[in-house]
């Protein structure tokens, strides 16, 4: 009995980068020999064509200054006039993996060191500066709604006020005058007869309770 057993190999392993070995940090590119650098790849499929990578440039800031070769990975500068150049570019392996890349670009008339210390001092005050907009834009609303409230509030007060004042029951003089007159019924109950007065003493409006 023969067994035979054919494996086909699936493309079930993305691609990823090996160079630059970190997508954290960020990209240094040296430009004074004029020579960009190239990325690689790498697939742990084992079959030929599941291992194939193709570059690709699908956005970031620095879309529109750097190219990249489609098979082999190499970068190349559109413009030298721009340098330095700092900014993202976001790579796209086999439309498979997408990586984002934060790359410096500097010749030999820019101080790396000096110009990256400068970005960062750049972001913190920037970062600062959101925070404190935030802060001051938070008390201003804060501060315009407790004015709003105060001024309903104090409305609703002057116009329950304003009601009161107007409602004629209340603003007529008046007087009130309880009488009670007993009568004897046959069971020595006693009703008693109320009457109130209201008005002024001219003409006083009566009424039998």
């Amino acid at each position: 009995l023969k067994l035979y057993i054919n494996m086909n190999d699936i493309n079930d392993n993305l691609p990823y980068l090996i160079y630059p070995s970190s997508i954290n940090d960020i990209f240094i590119i040296d430009y004074t020999n004029k020579t960009m650098p190239r990325l690689k790849a790498f697939d742990n499929d084992i079959d030929l064509k599941n291992r194939f990578i193709s570059y690709s440039i699908i956005g970031g800031s620095l879309n529109s200054s750097i190219t990249i070769d489609y098979l082999s990975g190499q970068l190349y500068l559109l413009s030298t006039s721009k340098l330095p150049l700092y900014g993202t570019l976001i790579i796209s392996l086999s439309s498979q993996t997408n990586i984002q890349l934060t790359i410096f670009i500097h010749d030999n008339q820019t101080d790396p060191q000096k110009f990256l210390i400068s970005i960062q001092q750049y972001s913190f005050s920037s970062q600062l500066f959101y925070f404190i907009s935030f802060i001051s834009i938070t008390i201003i609303i804060f501060f315009l709604i407790t004015i709003f409230l105060s001024f309903y509030f104090f409305e609703q007060k002057q116009k329950q006020k304003q009601k009161h004042d107007d409602d004629p029951l209340m603003n007529t003089p008046s007087t009130t005058t309880l009488s009670a007159r007993s009568i004897l019924t046959t069971t020595n109950k006693k009703i008693y007869d109320t009457y109130y007065s209201f008005g002024d003493s001219v003409t006083p409006d009566i009424i039998h309770v």
